[in-house]
């Protein structure tokens, strides 16, 4: 099963030790199959360089753990999306409904409406309590 992880969790999923949110996530995708749905669009590499993911992305990438998925294809549905959602995240829900992933991993509230509201079934991860999210699963 594949996540989304939003920048703005980044540095929590990334710190040493992990936040206490973010340790089962952060187990999950280091001891478990899971893997981060990923698109290397321009707005995703700024966000994630800005929150330090540069060496990140590269060490899950390295580690068969992030699920590159099409750029074309995100950015033809993140144009269709801009303007049509709250948040300034057309590029999450893209990617969501591009690779069909359903749990986000995310503190922003605009965005976690709009995944909600777009995404079928989806689910948003947001604290320790709902580890049951992150189920094995293989990434789409």
């Amino acid at each position: 099963m594949c996540i989304i992880l939003d920048a703005n969790r980044l540095g929590e999923f990334n710190a040493e030790p992990p936040d206490e949110d973010m340790k089962p996530v952060r187990r999950w995708v280091d001891k478990r199959n899971g893997k981060i749905a990923y698109a290397d669009t321009k707005k995703f590499r700024d966000e994630w360089d800005r929150g330090g993911g540069y060496q990140l992305r590269r060490q899950l990438q390295r580690r068969g753990k992030l699920k590159l998925i099409s750029n074309q294809d995100v950015e033809q549905k993140t144009r269709e999306l801009e303007g049509e959602i709250a948040s300034n995240d057309a590029h999450i829900i893209a990617l969501a409904l591009v690779a069909d992933v359903k749990v986000l991993v995310s503190g922003d509230k605009a965005l976690i409406s709009d995944f909600k509201a777009r995404v079928r079934r989806g689910k948003v991860y947001t604290r320790k309590t709902q580890v049951h999210l992150l189920k094995k699963d293989i990434c789409p």
